[in-house]
């Protein structure tokens, strides 16, 4: 055990890099699958001069331009797609290495390794993210970026660190938009915190990563205003996503489904054909308003309803069920009830904890807690899926293990 512990931090995880690389070898595929076709679509526009879509065939502002960005460098040099496929199992193993990092400074070493371990060889975030051109692995390791260099800013007053955070943030905003909401969000929940004393010092810092962070989004909201004429606008993908989970109708459970396909699902066209039909040759950011007009027409006038796609929306979260017909899980009853029901358990748990003990908790974790909790209410109110989760592990786990060596004064001893 000595041996191990003496190891470089990157040298401890190499098995991990070597298991992923595996993995994407074993699992390539050349076909463009999901949502694939789009980022590389908006990655070529991006080599033209412009990002948003004007072929009503495709997609308008659907996704951040963080990803496509990256995408364009590979797009530019016409590399085969399993390089920026490679890359996913770099952005996850680098991820994991801070992830590291930033647990042991909370926990004895050996408990950081099992518990890095554990996340790193979580196998449906695996299966899905890494043979995939999509943004979860670059998600994971900006989350990871964000904990470790957060932390060391808060801990150490680290101006270095400070700025690799706000980048890390900041891009994560561009990558995932939800995050945006998330930045804007808690931007609102500390600004009062500013006007006592006794936590001005702290949230002062708060406040300076969420404001930089936010600003370096400006770029892409100004050319998004200058398409739409509106503020803040940073996609149009919101409306048709809280549309689902408005759904009324028995049978369904808020899962999304996408409109082009709706034909093939009788028992769902029945209920949905009539309105999207009157919203089809809209324009996308028309559209999107239609949809959320009619989002809240739904959750209006059935409360009780949309409280129960909630529930559902969260168990999707969670346990990756149930679905509506023709969505099927994709992984086995296990896994998605074992690791992730121990989690949920611990994380109710860590919630509990740190409501009893708010005015012990150290200043970093005001801050990861809150992260968590408002990225969690607000991506429980769209249609939402394991993967949304999976980004998270790393926050949820740092703060529930800081909670447990905190307030729950388990002592262990190890013995090499």
């Amino acid at each position: 055990m000595k041996k191990v512990l003496n190891l470089s931090d990157y040298l401890k995880f190499t098995p991990l890099l070597l298991t992923y690389f595996l993995i994407s070898l074993i699992k390539f595929h050349d076909i463009l699958i999901g949502d694939e076709d789009d980022y590389l679509r908006y990655a070529d526009n991006l080599l033209k001069g412009f990002y948003a879509n004007d072929n009503p065939q495709h997609d308008y502002l659907w996704y951040g331009p963080g990803y496509p960005i990256f995408l364009a460098i590979f797009r530019f040099f016409n590399c085969n797609l399993l390089i920026p496929k490679l890359f996913n199992c770099l952005f996850i193993y680098f991820g994991n290495v801070m992830f590291f990092k930033s647990l042991k400074k909370i926990i004895p070493e050996i408990q950081a390794i099992f518990l890095t371990s554990a996340v790193g060889l979580y196998y449906p975030f695996l299966a899905f993210s890494i043979p995939s051109l999509l943004t979860e692995a670059l998600s994971y390791f900006l989350i990871c970026s964000l904990i470790l260099n957060f932390s060391l800013f808060i801990l150490n007053n680290n101006k270095k660190r400070m700025w690799i955070a706000v980048i890390s943030l900041g891009y994560l905003a561009l990558t995932k938009i939800i995050f945006a909401y998330v930045i804007m969000m808690l931007f609102i929940i500390f600004i009062p915190f500013l006007m006592f004393k006794k936590t001005y010092k702290v949230f002062k810092k708060y406040i300076l990563l969420l404001f930089l962070s936010f600003c370096l989004t400006t770029p892409y909201l100004v050319y998004t205003h200058s398409l739409t004429g509106k503020l803040l606008y940073f996609g149009d993908s919101g409306g048709m996503s809280l549309y689902w989970m408005s759904t009324p109708y028995k049978g369904e459970f808020g899962d999304w489904h996408p409109f082009t396909s709706l034909e093939t699902k009788p028992k769902i066209y029945k209920n949905h054909a009539m309105f999207v039909n009157t919203i089809k040759n809209l324009h996308p950011v028309e559209k999107d308003i239609a949809l959320k007009k009619k989002a809240i027409q739904n959750i209006k006038n059935n409360k009780f309803k949309f409280f129960k796609n909630w529930q559902y929306n969260l168990s999707r979260l969670f346990f990756n069920r149930p679905y509506s017909a023709y969505n099927e899980p994709r992984y086995s009853f296990v896994i998605d009830y074992l690791f992730n029901g121990i989690l949920l358990f611990l994380f109710i748990a860590t919630i509990f904890l740190n409501f009893k003990n708010i005015k012990k908790i150290s200043p970093l974790f005001y801050f990861l807690g809150t992260f968590v909790l408002v990225y969690l209410g607000g991506i429980s109110l769209l249609s939402c899926y394991p993967r949304f989760l999976h980004i998270l592990f790393p926050v949820i786990i740092m703060w529930t293990s800081y909670t447990i060596n905190e307030f729950v004064n388990l002592k262990f001893k190890y013995k090499d």
